[in-house]
């Protein structure tokens, strides 16, 4: 078996990414519908609940857990520090979200 294999996203993932892509899209051509009026307030307060999840108490301590198994395995050489690192870099993506989405929309301050 070769041990460099390759990931290859399923049909139904590439589905689910272009669907959101398509609404991401669709609301930021009016910025009525990207306000949060209308018809697509129960969206929004959808989002926000799973934001509020991704980024709340239950988060932070699961990635206060995380970051601290991954630093006591590579600590006693059980795994890769490159994996660790991984792992952090993914932690600050998911806490610093919001600022890196905002920096890149073009309201991040100075």
């Amino acid at each position: 078996m070769n041990k460099t294999q390759r990931y290859m996203p399923s049909l139904t993932t590439l589905g689910l990414v272009a669907a959101i892509a398509l609404i991401v899209t669709a609301a930021s051509i009016d910025p009525a519908l990207a306000a949060g009026s209308g018809a697509f307030q129960p969206i929004e307060s959808a989002f926000d609940k799973v934001l509020d999840f991704l980024t709340g108490t239950f988060a932070t301590t699961a990635a206060t857990i995380a970051v601290s198994v991954c630093g006591y395995l590579a600590l006693t050489s059980r795994i890769p520090w490159m994996m660790c690192f991984s792992i952090v870099v993914g932690v600050a993506f998911i806490f610093g979200g919001a600022q890196i989405v905002q920096t890149l929309a073009g309201g991040g301050g100075g």
